[in-house]
């Protein structure tokens, strides 16, 4: 598949595929399918290799390879990188429940993240202790009924642009601030010690799940592409 500068493709994949397990199980190294032994459930250790297999097989149609021959490389903060046969496919992973999205950036860093709406979560307390505080006083201004919304837009926004930036644990939440209101577009308002305006944000989300993407450089054009799992 080919990628262009000022594209972006979002593939959506459904991890409960038992069909196609063994499939995709197979493209997997031995230290992928040794860490899938190490989750503590059936279904989450086959989501998981779901979604790696998955991601091996969308990378390999643009690096036009096998998807079991691909080497990937952790950074600094661990955020996976291809190392061969080609080390410039951007690329960023995120699963949630039963969804796992896969964006791949025609140039430029980017970040994906999706996280299924749960209604246990406590919106008051993480909000005051991980958000910048003009996006705490924004949720918790709403009405009860929308502030479940706005806390996961929040959230996954922000840990878009961070797994775009590739800094981990090591970018606090609240050294920057995200737009929160469906009436607005979604974009990074200011960035602590970054150029904020060198980034773009996006909106992914579907029903029951909230997600986002972050990309380097100018809004891209954005192509959604449905994963076809091997038979």
């Amino acid at each position: 598949m080919k990628r262009s500068a000022g594209e972006v493709h979002v593939w959506r994949i459904e991890l409960d595929c038992a069909a196609s397990a063994a499939a995709l199980r197979a493209t997997l190294s031995l230290e992928e399918k040794q860490k899938a032994t190490r989750f503590r459930s059936l279904e989450l250790r086959e989501r998981w290799t779901v979604a790696r297999g998955a991601l091996r097989c969308i990378l390999a149609t643009y690096a036009r390879c096998e998807p079991s021959v691909l080497v990937f490389r952790a950074g600094s903060h661990g955020k996976p990188a291809l190392a061969w046969p080609l080390e410039d496919v951007s690329f960023n992973l995120s699963h949630t429940g039963g969804l796992a999205l896969v964006a791949i950036a025609g140039s430029g860093r980017v970040g994906i993240d999706a996280e299924t709406v749960r209604s246990e979560i406590e919106v008051e307390d993480l909000s005051r202790r991980f958000f910048a505080p003009a996006e705490a006083a924004e949720i918790l201004a709403l009405s009860p009924a929308a502030r479940l919304a706005a806390f996961f837009t929040c959230w996954t926004r922000k840990e878009a642009f961070v797994k775009a930036l590739g800094g981990g644990l090591s970018v606090p939440l609240d050294r920057f601030q995200v737009s929160l209101r469906s009436d607005q577009p979604a974009r990074l308002l200011w960035v602590d010690g970054e150029e904020f305006n060198r980034w773009s944000l996006l909106d992914v989300s579907e029903l029951g799940v909230a997600a986002a993407l972050v990309v380097e450089g100018p809004a891209p054009v954005m192509q959604r592409v449905n994963f076809v799992p091997p038979s």
